[in-house]
């Protein structure tokens, strides 16, 4: 990510204009390493100023947060001192990741005084310090362990002193960093992320895109020199973004990184773009772990079937033998006389087979009684197979059905259409809800695409299929769908006179093919009819269809991203 000192010199000059003669008026600490300020200046602002390690940042938001209700210690003197002060000036210390707040507060007798917030942007050591307008240190969010032989010792009733001085280059100063780049052999990635002043592992990569790190003659040393030129009018002039790869936030930017590849969505800010980054990356990561949840649940229901359907289907097999035993019964009474006391056998004619059989015996039962035994394995094998063969049709279909839906979470990536699949499970059992819950009313959104000039409509899971084929598509529509394998319903809107265009049709076949259980193979068949040819079972689950009257069309996958709506 792209959050150095030169990002934050972005964030500070914003700070500058638009938090400068604000006035504090509320002070939170929703978390034990963040706090949440409430600035008026002509409107409400929010800022928020987070030292946790792992997501440590500064920005102006609109999320909401929810506060303990005890306000811990830091806050506390934090309300004491700063509640009511007006924010002076907003600035940075040179090329590091330190941001100031210069503030003016009055005391309850009218006079002011000066005080300092100092946030400090360094990974696991990062801090939020109140100082007094002579930097003298009340307090801290965070007592790291101190070094007593340190200059830099953060501690109440300490002077508090900024980061010292580093023997690096500044990131802008050309004549400098021409004589480096002239001097140094090693590679250029690693070389300059470690001489330049305030620039992250991301910008290095930006400033070298495209550029061999291996070469140093002057030509390719002038290209550096320009690209740093670039960089700096992309700082002085930005264009915040932030970059998503599969709908997920992945990077912010202060301008446009050429070295950062994924779909970028602008922000006037980059404030702004802070902001939707880390709403954007929660919403992600809780929708993560709630289809993480679900997938888990769908897997082992999977899992649990397989099982089932293997224990039934041997059931089924051993069952096929059940006439034998019949037979046995038959031929023991037939041969009762020949059965003496203490035989373990019946060595006798079998009229079934026309050969000389063998039957075996129990000692301890008489002739009649081993007959019933038989005939009672009979029955029971005969009732097994009929109750086992039940149940594998039933758990066949469950089976199928289950697959559509772990398919179904593939293409997943929205909240609601998450809802859809999870309202599926409670339908089977697979989770369980409040009795008194009420059904909740997640709306449909089907993908759409524009094709050629016909509206096109993609089912992403079973409840969105079923949606297009029976509730949207009228019977003139073209429906769509892998022939044999599961697919997204796909439904192409036939609002003109005449038929649909073959090539339009090819083009939506490739769509249906990318929504498949086969996506990843090469040619896929699929078929496609009027939607007034495709019927639905009674009970038949979700999803589920037949259609006899059909054509076929063979594609490759394609998911024609640009006309998807």
């Amino acid at each position: 990510m792209a959050y150095d000192a030169l990002s934050l010199s972005v964030l500070v000059k914003e700070f500058q204009d638009t938090l400068t003669g604000g006035k504090i008026t509320k002070i939170y600490q929703p978390e034990k390493d963040e706090i949440v300020l409430y600035v008026f200046n002509k409107q409400s602002y929010k800022l928020l100023i987070s030292a946790n390690a792992g997501v440590n940042r500064i920005h102006l938001t609109s999320a909401n947060f929810d506060n303990p209700k005890t306000a811990p210690s830091f806050c506390m003197l934090l309300r004491k001192h700063l509640t009511g002060a007006e924010i002076v000036s907003v600035s940075q210390m040179p090329y590091e990741r330190v941001a100031e707040f210069s503030l003016t507060v009055s005391d309850d007798l009218g006079y002011k005084r000066n005080m300092k917030l100092i946030f400090e942007l360094t990974g696991k050591t990062s801090n939020i310090i109140l100082t007094d307008g002579e930097y003298c240190i009340l307090d801290s969010i965070k007592h790291l362990p101190q070094d007593l032989d340190s200059k830099r010792i953060i501690m109440s009733g300490v002077q508090y002193r900024f980061f010292l001085p580093q023997n690096k280059i500044s990131p802008f100063d050309y004549q400098r960093i021409n004589a480096f780049l002239a001097e140094t052999r090693l590679p250029l990635r690693k070389a300059m992320a470690e001489a330049l002043l305030g620039v992250s592992t991301a910008t290095v990569n930006e400033l070298l895109w495209g550029i061999d790190e291996n070469d140093h003659t002057e030509t390719n040393n002038a290209r550096i020199s320009d690209r740093i030129k670039e960089y700096q009018r992309g700082i002085n002039n930005p264009r915040p973004n932030v970059t998503l790869k599969g709908g997920a936030p992945t990077d912010v930017c202060p301008f446009e990184y050429r070295s950062v590849k994924g779909d970028k969505i602008f922000y006037p800010t980059l404030n702004q773009a802070h902001d939707a980054y880390y709403l954007l990356l929660d919403k992600s990561q809780r929708f993560t772990s709630k289809a993480k949840s679900v997938s888990t649940i769908v897997k082992n229901a999977v899992s649990r079937t397989e099982k089932k359907l293997a224990i039934q289907r041997q059931s089924v097999l051993e069952a096929e033998n059940r006439e034998l035993f019949k037979q046995y019964g038959d031929l023991i009474l037939s041969n009762i006389w020949q059965i003496k006391a203490d035989d373990d056998k019946l060595i006798c004619f079998d009229y079934y087979t026309n050969a000389e059989t063998e039957i075996p015996l129990d000692k301890t039962l008489t002739p009649q009684q081993n007959a019933q035994a038989y005939y009672k394995k009979y029955r029971k094998l005969k009732s097994s197979a009929e109750h086992n063969a039940k149940l594998v049709e039933e758990n066949e279909k469950l089976l199928e059905y289950l697959v559509t839906i772990k398919e179904s979470l593939k293409y997943c990536n929205e909240a609601d259409d998450l809802a859809q699949i999870r309202e599926e499970l409670v339908t089977l059992g697979l989770i369980k809800e409040p009795q008194n819950k009420k059904k909740s009313d997640t709306p449909i959104k089907p993908l759409r695409y524009e094709i050629d000039g016909y509206t096109v409509y993609v089912g992403k899971n079973n409840a969105q299929n079923n949606y297009v084929t029976f509730k949207s598509a009228k019977p003139s529509d073209i429906w769509l769908h892998t022939q044999k394998i599961h697919s997204s319903h796909v439904i192409i809107v036939n609002d003109r006179q005449g038929e649909v265009p073959l090539d339009t049709i090819v083009k939506c076949a490739e769509i249906c093919a990318y929504y498949s259980q086969a996506n990843g193979g090469g040619k896929i068949p699929v078929d496609y009819t009027a939607k007034a040819n495709v019927k639905k079972p009674p009970k038949a689950p979700l999803g589920y269809v037949i259609y006899n009257t059909y054509q076929t069309v063979i594609v490759e996958p394609n998911r024609r991203v640009g006309e998807l709506k």
